[in-house]
């Protein structure tokens, strides 16, 4: 329990110190130790650490599980590693232990995480001939590959699709299927997909919005970006550093670019405590001028100007 506790909090030398004071009196160490400390590695993207516990476990006997291994391939699923997720879902196979939803869920998002939506789809596709049923989790993945690889066309089709299996997306699925309308700059795509969103009373987030208007913003379309903000007002929503961003990326594009738009709507959002960060400093200067823009935040951010690099 404690090694458990220490490891969920993300302490990880107080649950090795834990463990090895265990061992060190003479209580042999299970499953569920072990498991603590590889799923906090995984939470980490540590992969090598992660390994190495599944190491000791079999130096000490005990049965590696499915939740054991699993948890490992998420592990290179969050650094992108997608050849050595392949390798320990094979080794699953080698010592006969049968994947789940899960393994095959952390394998799919690896993919994603490395930019191969038709790998993506071929795990989802050997998941299913393995009789694995999939749930909301997999077909996200899959909607994120497709959404990194900039196919909108495939995300919608998933998006469907999982509707069809009578999932029911979330908040976060439509905004992965905007992130793909905004990387083809899709504009019209983007806005029916949110309008799919709000007529099944789903409520966007500032994830959504800023997936939304960053269509319109490659685009130029500041009118656009500028409702959106408005209509996040009204609902209660705080601007973030992220959409802030895209609005003064809007501005810039804009055909005359909108300077003064650009300035008002970064003082507006300074005084409201939006994070000043290297991003909303590039677009910033994109929209006003190198020199106007490096003036504005000399003015208005504290501290020099390592805090916003």
């Amino acid at each position: 329990t404690v090694i458990h506790a220490r490891a969920k909090r993300g302490d990880i030398d107080q649950a090795t110190q834990w463990l090895g004071r265990m061992i060190a009196e003479g209580v042999e160490p299970n499953v569920v130790c072990y498991n603590s400390l590889i799923y906090a590695h995984s939470a980490r993207g540590d992969v090598e650490a992660a390994e190495s516990r599944v190491r000791e476990m079999e130096e000490r006997g005990l049965s590696v599980r499915v939740t054991s291994l699993t948890a490992v391939v998420d592990a290179c699923a969050k650094v992108g590693d997608m050849a050595r997720a392949e390798k320990w879902m094979e080794r699953m196979a080698a010592r006969g232990i049968e994947p789940n939803v899960v393994s095959y869920s952390a394998m799919i998002d690896a993919c994603a995480k490395a930019g191969d939506a038709p790998r993506a789809v071929q795990w989802y596709e050997a998941m299913r001939m393995r009789g694995v049923a999939p749930n909301g989790h997999s077909i996200a993945a899959l909607i994120n590959s497709c959404a990194k690889a900039g196919d909108a066309a495939s995300a919608c089709w998933w998006l469907k699709s999982m509707e069809a299996s009578g999932l029911s997306p979330d908040v976060v699925i439509y905004s992965s299927v905007l992130d793909a309308c905004a990387k083809v700059n899709d504009t019209a795509l983007a806005k029916l997909v949110f309008g799919a969103m709000r007529s099944k009373r789903i409520q966007p987030n500032i994830v959504a919005y800023a997936a939304l208007a960053r269509a319109y913003a490659h685009c130029g379309e500041w009118h656009e970006v500028e409702a959106l903000a408005c209509q996040m007002k009204e609902e209660g929503q705080a601007m973030n550093d992220y959409f802030l961003y895209t609005q003064l990326l809007a501005y810039a594009n804009g055909k005359p670019r909108q300077t003064q738009r650009a300035e008002q709507a970064f003082r507006n959002a300074v005084a409201l405590g939006v994070q000043v960060n290297s991003h909303v400093f590039v677009a910033l200067q994109r929209a006003v001028g190198r020199s106007r823009g490096q003036r504005l935040v000399d003015e208005l951010v504290a501290g020099d100007r390592k805090s916003v690099v």
